[in-house]
Protein backbone atom coordinates (compact mmCIF):
# COMPACT_ATOMS: atom_id res chain seq x y z
CA UNK A 1 0.00 0.00 0.00
CA UNK A 2 1.42 3.64 -0.94
CA UNK A 3 1.37 5.37 2.39
CA UNK A 4 0.31 8.90 2.33
CA UNK A 5 2.69 12.25 2.92
CA UNK A 6 1.05 12.42 6.19
CA UNK A 7 2.31 9.41 7.14
CA UNK A 8 5.51 9.41 5.87
CA UNK A 9 6.59 12.94 6.81
CA UNK A 10 4.82 14.44 10.23
CA UNK A 11 3.33 10.68 11.68
CA UNK A 12 5.75 9.17 14.23
CA UNK A 13 5.73 5.97 14.11
CA UNK A 14 7.96 3.30 15.98
CA UNK A 15 8.18 0.68 14.03
CA UNK A 16 9.69 2.75 10.40
CA UNK A 17 11.98 4.04 13.22
CA UNK A 18 13.60 0.66 13.63
CA UNK A 19 13.00 -0.67 10.64
CA UNK A 20 15.40 1.28 7.97
CA UNK A 21 14.32 -1.69 4.99
CA UNK A 22 10.49 -1.12 5.15
CA UNK A 23 10.52 3.06 5.52
CA UNK A 24 12.89 2.61 2.32
CA UNK A 25 10.51 0.84 0.88
CA UNK A 26 7.34 2.64 1.77
CA UNK A 27 9.24 5.86 0.22
CA UNK A 28 9.95 4.00 -2.39
CA UNK A 29 6.58 3.04 -2.87
CA UNK A 30 5.03 6.83 -2.06
CA UNK A 31 7.57 8.87 -4.65
CA UNK A 32 6.32 6.29 -7.59
CA UNK A 33 3.19 7.51 -6.79
CA UNK A 34 3.38 11.09 -7.26
CA UNK A 35 3.56 12.79 -10.44
CA UNK A 36 4.79 16.17 -10.87
CA UNK A 37 2.70 19.58 -12.58
CA UNK A 38 5.57 19.22 -15.03
CA UNK A 39 4.86 15.52 -15.75
CA UNK A 40 7.88 14.33 -14.17
CA UNK A 41 7.83 11.40 -11.71
CA UNK A 42 10.39 11.75 -8.88
CA UNK A 43 12.13 8.52 -9.84
CA UNK A 44 16.20 8.07 -8.35
CA UNK A 45 17.45 4.66 -7.09
CA UNK A 46 20.41 4.18 -4.43
CA UNK A 47 23.97 3.61 -6.78
CA UNK A 48 22.45 5.04 -9.92
CA UNK A 49 25.70 7.30 -10.39
CA UNK A 50 28.56 5.23 -8.67
CA UNK A 51 30.68 4.81 -12.31
CA UNK A 52 30.43 9.04 -13.06
CA UNK A 53 31.17 9.41 -9.13
CA UNK A 54 34.32 7.53 -9.78
CA UNK A 55 35.18 9.16 -12.88
CA UNK A 56 34.71 12.43 -11.31
CA UNK A 57 36.58 11.94 -8.34
CA UNK A 58 39.29 10.34 -10.49
CA UNK A 59 39.78 13.55 -12.50
CA UNK A 60 40.04 15.27 -8.64
CA UNK A 61 42.94 13.18 -8.10
CA UNK A 62 44.42 13.68 -11.65
CA UNK A 63 44.15 17.47 -11.72
CA UNK A 64 45.35 17.58 -7.43
CA UNK A 65 42.54 19.34 -6.41
CA UNK A 66 39.82 19.16 -3.52
CA UNK A 67 37.22 20.93 -4.27
CA UNK A 68 35.00 21.82 -1.53
CA UNK A 69 31.32 23.69 -3.07
CA UNK A 70 28.91 20.95 -4.73
CA UNK A 71 25.51 21.55 -5.88
CA UNK A 72 22.99 19.05 -7.58
CA UNK A 73 20.18 20.13 -9.45
CA UNK A 74 17.39 18.04 -10.16
CA UNK A 75 17.59 16.15 -7.44
CA UNK A 76 14.34 14.28 -7.49
CA UNK A 77 13.86 12.42 -4.51
CA UNK A 78 17.44 12.60 -3.47
CA UNK A 79 18.68 9.46 -3.16
CA UNK A 80 21.65 9.93 -5.99
CA UNK A 81 22.41 13.18 -4.02
CA UNK A 82 23.12 11.66 -0.57
CA UNK A 83 25.20 8.45 -2.94
CA UNK A 84 27.26 11.19 -4.50
CA UNK A 85 27.91 12.93 -1.02
CA UNK A 86 29.17 9.67 0.48
CA UNK A 87 31.08 8.81 -2.15
CA UNK A 88 33.14 12.42 -1.85
CA UNK A 89 33.97 11.68 1.93
CA UNK A 90 34.94 8.37 1.10
CA UNK A 91 37.43 9.85 -1.23
CA UNK A 92 38.68 12.03 1.67
CA UNK A 93 36.87 15.68 0.47
CA UNK A 94 34.95 17.66 2.90
CA UNK A 95 31.63 18.63 0.78
CA UNK A 96 29.80 21.70 1.47
CA UNK A 97 26.71 20.71 -0.65
CA UNK A 98 23.28 21.87 -2.02
CA UNK A 99 21.09 19.90 -3.50
CA UNK A 100 17.66 21.86 -5.42
CA UNK A 101 14.59 20.86 -7.29
CA UNK A 102 11.82 22.42 -9.35
CA UNK A 103 9.62 21.15 -6.69
CA UNK A 104 11.54 20.68 -3.90
CA UNK A 105 8.75 22.33 -1.07
CA UNK A 106 5.69 21.36 -1.04
CA UNK A 107 2.93 21.51 1.89
CA UNK A 108 0.16 19.24 3.32
CA UNK A 109 -3.19 20.73 3.66
CA UNK A 110 -6.07 19.82 5.97
CA UNK A 111 -9.65 20.23 4.11
CA UNK A 112 -11.78 18.27 6.05
CA UNK A 113 -11.03 15.79 9.21
CA UNK A 114 -11.21 13.17 7.05
CA UNK A 115 -8.99 14.97 3.45
CA UNK A 116 -5.73 16.27 3.37
CA UNK A 117 -4.21 16.99 0.16
CA UNK A 118 -0.16 17.11 -0.45
CA UNK A 119 0.50 20.16 -3.17
CA UNK A 120 3.08 22.14 -4.55
CA UNK A 121 3.42 25.75 -3.66
CA UNK A 122 1.06 26.73 -6.14
CA UNK A 123 -2.04 24.22 -5.12
CA UNK A 124 -1.49 21.63 -7.68
CA UNK A 125 -2.25 18.72 -5.80
CA UNK A 126 0.51 15.70 -5.94
CA UNK A 127 -1.85 12.94 -3.31
CA UNK A 128 -5.20 12.96 -2.10
CA UNK A 129 -5.37 11.37 1.83
CA UNK A 130 -8.63 10.20 2.02
CA UNK A 131 -9.54 8.59 5.26
CA UNK A 132 -5.73 7.87 5.81
CA UNK A 133 -5.78 6.35 1.90
CA UNK A 134 -3.45 7.27 -0.45
CA UNK A 135 -5.15 7.96 -3.91
CA UNK A 136 -3.48 9.82 -6.95
CA UNK A 137 -4.90 13.06 -8.62
CA UNK A 138 -4.88 11.20 -12.29
CA UNK A 139 -6.69 7.79 -12.24
CA UNK A 140 -5.01 5.09 -14.67
CA UNK A 141 -7.54 4.74 -17.51
CA UNK A 142 -7.55 0.63 -16.53
CA UNK A 143 -8.97 1.70 -12.87
CA UNK A 144 -11.65 3.72 -14.60
CA UNK A 145 -14.10 0.26 -14.83
CA UNK A 146 -13.77 -0.01 -10.99
CA UNK A 147 -14.64 3.28 -10.08
CA UNK A 148 -11.99 5.18 -9.08
CA UNK A 149 -12.40 7.48 -12.01
CA UNK A 150 -14.92 8.90 -10.87
CA UNK A 151 -13.92 8.61 -7.20
CA UNK A 152 -10.67 10.93 -8.32
CA UNK A 153 -12.92 13.38 -10.28
CA UNK A 154 -15.45 13.40 -7.01
CA UNK A 155 -12.11 14.39 -4.89
CA UNK A 156 -10.82 16.97 -7.54
CA UNK A 157 -14.08 18.65 -7.48
CA UNK A 158 -13.96 18.78 -3.51
CA UNK A 159 -10.87 19.94 -3.23
CA UNK A 160 -11.03 22.86 -5.30
CA UNK A 161 -14.24 24.06 -3.81
CA UNK A 162 -12.96 23.96 -0.31
CA UNK A 163 -9.63 25.29 -1.41
CA UNK A 164 -11.67 28.38 -2.71
CA UNK A 165 -13.42 28.64 0.42
CA UNK A 166 -10.58 28.88 2.27
CA UNK A 167 -8.69 30.93 -0.39
CA UNK A 168 -6.05 28.27 -0.63
CA UNK A 169 -3.93 30.16 -3.42
CA UNK A 170 -3.76 33.27 -1.60
CA UNK A 171 -2.60 31.41 1.24
CA UNK A 172 0.30 29.13 -0.71
CA UNK A 173 1.08 32.55 -2.55
CA UNK A 174 1.63 34.22 0.34
CA UNK A 175 4.37 32.31 1.87
CA UNK A 176 6.59 32.43 -0.84
CA UNK A 177 7.30 28.99 0.11
CA UNK A 178 8.53 29.51 3.39
CA UNK A 179 6.73 27.58 6.22
CA UNK A 180 3.28 28.13 7.35
CA UNK A 181 2.14 29.93 10.89
CA UNK A 182 1.89 26.97 13.07
CA UNK A 183 -1.63 28.31 13.86
CA UNK A 184 -2.88 28.07 10.20
CA UNK A 185 -6.54 26.26 10.39
CA UNK A 186 -5.59 24.93 6.60
CA UNK A 187 -1.79 24.46 5.73
CA UNK A 188 -0.44 22.27 8.63
CA UNK A 189 3.12 21.20 7.57
CA UNK A 190 5.98 22.68 4.90
CA UNK A 191 7.67 19.83 3.80
CA UNK A 192 10.88 19.31 1.66
CA UNK A 193 10.09 16.41 -0.97
CA UNK A 194 13.02 14.36 -1.03
CA UNK A 195 14.49 10.97 0.94
CA UNK A 196 14.34 11.06 4.69
CA UNK A 197 17.72 10.04 4.28
CA UNK A 198 18.71 13.34 2.77
CA UNK A 199 16.39 15.62 4.80
CA UNK A 200 18.34 14.68 8.11
CA UNK A 201 21.31 15.17 6.79
CA UNK A 202 22.18 18.67 8.33
CA UNK A 203 25.26 18.85 6.13
CA UNK A 204 22.68 19.03 2.81
CA UNK A 205 21.15 22.45 1.77
CA UNK A 206 17.56 21.79 0.08
CA UNK A 207 16.19 24.74 -2.20
CA UNK A 208 14.08 24.81 -4.65
CA UNK A 209 15.43 26.08 -8.29
CA UNK A 210 14.16 26.09 -11.72
CA UNK A 211 17.57 25.64 -13.87
CA UNK A 212 15.70 27.34 -16.72
CA UNK A 213 15.59 30.64 -15.21
CA UNK A 214 18.24 33.46 -14.49
CA UNK A 215 20.66 32.38 -11.52
CA UNK A 216 19.59 33.55 -8.69
CA UNK A 217 21.78 35.85 -6.08
CA UNK A 218 21.75 33.43 -3.62
CA UNK A 219 23.26 30.83 -6.09
CA UNK A 220 25.69 32.60 -8.48
CA UNK A 221 29.08 32.29 -8.12
CA UNK A 222 28.72 29.77 -5.26
CA UNK A 223 30.19 26.47 -6.43
CA UNK A 224 32.87 24.65 -7.34
CA UNK A 225 31.30 21.53 -8.87
CA UNK A 226 27.86 21.42 -10.60
CA UNK A 227 26.11 18.29 -11.32
CA UNK A 228 23.06 17.89 -13.73
CA UNK A 229 21.85 14.08 -14.10
CA UNK A 230 18.40 13.77 -16.16
CA UNK A 231 17.61 16.62 -16.67
CA UNK A 232 19.38 18.79 -19.52
CA UNK A 233 18.21 15.93 -22.28
CA UNK A 234 16.82 16.80 -25.58
CA UNK A 235 13.45 14.85 -25.24
CA UNK A 236 13.00 18.00 -22.35
CA UNK A 237 14.69 20.73 -23.90
CA UNK A 238 15.03 22.27 -27.41
CA UNK A 239 18.69 23.02 -27.99
CA UNK A 240 18.07 27.03 -27.42
CA UNK A 241 16.57 26.32 -24.26
CA UNK A 242 19.74 23.52 -23.23
CA UNK A 243 22.29 26.47 -24.10
CA UNK A 244 20.40 28.52 -21.58
CA UNK A 245 20.23 26.17 -18.54
CA UNK A 246 24.11 25.68 -19.54
CA UNK A 247 24.82 29.06 -19.56
CA UNK A 248 22.51 29.47 -15.74
CA UNK A 249 24.60 26.89 -14.53
CA UNK A 250 27.77 28.22 -15.33
CA UNK A 251 26.81 31.48 -13.63
CA UNK A 252 26.30 29.16 -10.39
CA UNK A 253 29.88 28.23 -10.64
CA UNK A 254 32.81 30.01 -9.09
CA UNK A 255 34.92 30.81 -12.01
CA UNK A 256 37.83 29.07 -13.81
CA UNK A 257 38.56 25.63 -12.92
CA UNK A 258 34.94 25.15 -11.68
CA UNK A 259 33.78 21.62 -12.81
CA UNK A 260 30.29 21.16 -14.45
CA UNK A 261 28.73 17.01 -15.03
CA UNK A 262 26.18 15.86 -17.20
CA UNK A 263 24.84 12.66 -17.36
CA UNK A 264 22.15 11.01 -18.49
CA UNK A 265 20.64 7.19 -17.68
CA UNK A 266 19.59 5.25 -20.34
CA UNK A 267 16.11 2.83 -20.16
CA UNK A 268 18.24 -0.08 -19.21
CA UNK A 269 20.56 1.83 -16.68
CA UNK A 270 23.38 3.05 -18.39
CA UNK A 271 24.84 6.13 -17.74
CA UNK A 272 26.25 8.74 -20.64
CA UNK A 273 27.62 11.73 -19.22
CA UNK A 274 30.96 14.17 -19.62
CA UNK A 275 32.93 16.11 -17.16
CA UNK A 276 33.68 19.45 -18.23
CA UNK A 277 35.72 22.55 -16.64
CA UNK A 278 35.37 26.42 -17.19
CA UNK A 279 38.36 28.05 -18.82
CA UNK A 280 39.33 31.57 -18.37
CA UNK A 281 37.32 32.30 -21.39
CA UNK A 282 34.44 31.05 -19.88
CA UNK A 283 33.98 28.01 -22.68
CA UNK A 284 34.06 24.49 -21.32
CA UNK A 285 36.56 22.23 -21.87
CA UNK A 286 35.62 18.23 -21.79
CA UNK A 287 37.75 15.97 -19.27
CA UNK A 288 36.42 12.79 -18.99
CA UNK A 289 33.36 10.84 -20.21
CA UNK A 290 31.37 8.43 -19.37
CA UNK A 291 29.92 5.62 -21.81
CA UNK A 292 29.71 7.47 -24.78
CA UNK A 293 29.42 11.07 -23.07
CA UNK A 294 26.95 13.48 -22.92
CA UNK A 295 24.07 13.85 -25.67
CA UNK A 296 24.24 17.73 -25.59
CA UNK A 297 28.11 17.77 -25.23
CA UNK A 298 29.14 19.60 -28.80
CA UNK A 299 26.22 22.55 -27.10
CA UNK A 300 28.27 22.81 -23.85
CA UNK A 301 31.57 22.83 -25.95
CA UNK A 302 29.77 25.58 -28.34
CA UNK A 303 29.33 27.91 -25.35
Amino acid sequence: MVPTGKQLFLEVNPRLAENAATRDLLEEKFFLSLRMSNGVYKRTYYGRFKDVDQTLIAEFQRLGVAPKTFLDVAVSSGVSTLNWFESLQQAGLRPSMTATDLTMTVYLVRLLSWLHVLVEKDGFPLQYDVFGFAWRPRCRIRFYVFGNGFLTILWHILYRRVARRFDLMKRLKSLYGNPPPIDDPVIKAQIKLVTYRLRENKDIELLDDDITEPTPSHLRGRFQVVRAANILNRGYFSIHQLGECVRNLRDRLTGPGAFLIIVRTEPKGDNHGSVFRLGDKGSFEMLARVGRGSEIEEIVLSI
